[in-house]
């Protein structure tokens, strides 16, 4: 399973956790992804898997 937005395609992202001492440690930052049923004005539905910024703007939009 991809953590990818199905709508933005945002996707994960890599970086580094700097100590006080400046050592450096890999991090990899994911996505707040979740399930979002869809449905259309025919009656179809889709459930996709996008990020929180895409929901907040799917429920403001309608």
């Amino acid at each position: 399973m991809s953590r990818v937005c199905d709508l933005c395609g945002k996707d994960k992202l890599a970086g580094n956790t700097v100590s006080h001492s400046n050592r450096r440690a890999p991090k990899k930052s994911v996505p707040n992804l979740q399930k979002e049923t869809i449905t259309f004005d025919d009656g179809a539905k889709v459930t996709l898997k996008v990020c929180t910024k895409c929901k907040k703007t799917l429920n403001k939009v309608g």
